[in-house]
């Protein structure tokens, strides 16, 4: 027989061990448990954290309790941009072919002492090239006409395409700017002579005041139209509206309406390539900059004059873009496009930009 002492401790012994389990059993719910199971009740499964960076810690806090629901802000509405229209009556009267629409190429002076001249003319003569574009000086050369760039002229014509010049004025001194710019329209070699002249506007680091700066574009525009009369190819080379409106305070007050008047064709510097974001800033993309530049600039100028584009620069571009930058200029109904520059042009790019042939 057991003695009673030793019969009581071992039914506390038996006992107690069951206790202990059941409460080792027990589920123990931390707050994320909480939270799942509450997640579970009304069938939404939390997310699970994104791994955070090395060094980098969330504190813990402690949960407050859960603020009274209130209505949701409903997010603004995107502003909505008319982008100008295309009225087929007025893209009638640009019908008309000239010197600049087309398939057009690009050199600089900085290019004539590396690339080969006849080489290259060749190429651009089986891509079916139709018009040169070739920059002959700027305010601060010593020539209108660089010596470099008269075999090119030559050469090109020979080659049966259109030579326009380019000029790169500084707008300190007008007066001279217009005597280059006439100078170089009445160039003449060996009979040969330009079929257009076209003026880069674009450079400001000589004049700081923009008043002034825009006035002299006008004025220098104005003064060689006089001298060559109204029906010379002359056309303005301006940076595009939608590059514009990154530097406001830059070009406030630009004379886009003047230089419909004045101008036989506006040929944008239309470079996407310099662009980022596509395609979540569809502006930003090739084919929406392209088109979308040509058809503020119609609305800018009054509709009233052709516009040529100019896509790249070459060598910041893809197969992808240059693609989407032939198509942008063929819907907006542009008079003719390029890419800047011929050195910067790969060959096989040729076969797409033939497309632009048929423009203008």
């Amino acid at each position: 027989m057991t003695p009673p002492a030793r019969g009581y401790t071992r039914f506390c012994s038996s006992a107690l061990v069951p206790l202990v389990l059941l409460v080792m059993l027990w589920p123990q719910h931390d707050h994320r448990t909480a939270v799942h199971l509450e997640a579970a009740r009304h069938g939404v499964v939390p997310a699970i954290p994104q791994e955070l960076p090395d060094g980098v810690h969330l504190a813990v806090l402690k949960p407050k309790p859960a603020p009274a629901p209130r209505a949701k802000p409903q997010p603004k509405p995107a502003p909505h941009i008319a982008w100008p229209g295309i009225p087929q009556e007025q893209l009638a009267k640009f019908g008309t072919r000239s010197v600049f629409s087309g398939l057009g190429a690009w050199v600089d002076v900085y290019d004539y002492p590396l690339l080969p001249l006849h080489k290259t003319i060749a190429v651009l003569k089986k891509a079916g090239v139709q018009t040169l574009y070739m920059e002959t000086g700027m305010s601060g050369t010593r020539q209108a006409v660089v010596p470099e760039s008269v075999p090119w002229l030559v050469a090109a014509h020979k080659a049966g395409m259109k030579v326009v010049a380019w000029y790169l004025p500084y707008y300190v001194n007008v007066r001279s700017d217009v005597a280059r710019t006439v100078w170089i329209a009445r160039f003449k070699h060996n009979g040969i002579r330009f079929d257009g002249v076209g003026v880069d506007i674009e450079f400001k680091g000589a004049m700081g005041n923009n008043r002034i700066w825009n006035r002299n574009v006008v004025a220098h525009m104005n003064g060689v139209r006089r001298a060559l009369g109204p029906d010379y190819p002359l056309a303005a080379i301006p940076p595009p509206p939608l590059q514009m409106r990154l530097a406001p305070a830059t070009w406030d007050g630009f004379p886009w309406a003047q230089l419909g008047k004045v101008s036989s064709d506006i040929m944008l510097m239309s470079y996407w390539s310099f662009r980022t974001g596509c395609p979540q800033i569809a502006l930003n993309c090739p084919y929406e900059f392209t088109k979308y530049n040509v058809e503020i600039t119609r609305r800018l100028t009054g509709n009233r004059v052709p516009i040529h584009v100019i896509g790249g620069v070459g060598d910041g571009i893809t197969w992808s873009g240059l693609n989407q930058f032939v198509q942008g200029a063929i819907d907006a109904h542009a008079d003719g496009a390029s890419i800047y520059d011929i050195g910067t042009t790969r060959p096989q790019w040729w076969r797409s930009l033939s497309r632009l042939r048929d423009l203008g």
